[in-house]
């Protein structure tokens, strides 16, 4: 489990002014809400970034800290973060406040792993990925960074499901355990011509424009 210290500042004012003058402070308004108990709150810009870029990424707990008298602690993790559609830059910070011993639900990305490329490309089989993240419930602290997805033993024609993940001791899955995760199916004869068209229609631009220089070398 991954943590991040997190310290931010009690927000008693809202609206348009107040947000853009936090966000000209390297500051976004917030909220912890969770439990009952909502509260009004500013983190700095850079901490975002560090939750987002940390391996857990939304996952992480944050070890969160409240500035105030007397200050006020709280475990959270970051549930939204609203963004500007034109500039692309966050607006406000959703966090939810978790207890450490009661079970949680989030979604964990999946690692896809061992693929038999070789394999797959001689049989012109094609893999075809149908999730890439999967919703469980556990304690915070049993939060996994991805689930694992071994690939190496699929044949052409299997589908695994998501019951058929294995997931960590203390991690429950909640996604429906029959939806496919990922699928494996014979190319099509027409996709397979389709891709030796493609590769010799590029092969053919390339020698085209090869020659085309070669000519405008013999003319300098």
């Amino acid at each position: 489990m991954e943590t991040v210290k997190l310290t931010a500042q009690q927000r008693h004012r809202a609206g348009k002014g107040v947000a853009r003058r936090l966000r000209n402070e390297g500051k976004l308004p917030a909220v912890l809400y969770g439990h009952g108990d909502t509260e009004t709150i500013a983190i700095a810009y850079k901490d975002l970034i560090t939750i987002q870029r940390s391996e857990a990424g939304e996952n992480t707990i944050l070890e969160l800290v409240i500035e105030g008298t007397p200050p006020k602690s709280a475990n959270a993790i970051l549930r939204e973060v609203q963004i500007d559609p034109v500039s692309q830059m966050p607006l406000h910070v959703d966090l939810y406040r978790v207890l450490m011993d009661e079970p949680i639900a989030v979604t964990v990305p999946l690692e896809f792993v061992n693929e038999p490329e070789d394999r797959f490309k001689a049989a012109q089989v094609m893999l075809t990925p149908l999730l890439r993240d999967i919703e469980v419930e556990c304690l915070p602290r049993d939060i996994p960074d991805a689930i694992t997805v071994d690939l190496e033993t699929l044949e052409v024609g299997d589908v695994l499901r998501a019951e058929s993940l294995v997931l960590p001791a203390g991690v429950t899955l909640l996604t429906d355990p029959e939806e496919p995760v990922v699928t494996t199916e014979a190319m099509r004869e027409a996709v397979v011509e389709e891709a030796a068209e493609a590769a010799m229609a590029a092969g053919a631009a390339g020698e085209a424009a090869e020659a085309a220089e070669a000519d405008k070398a013999a003319e300098r």
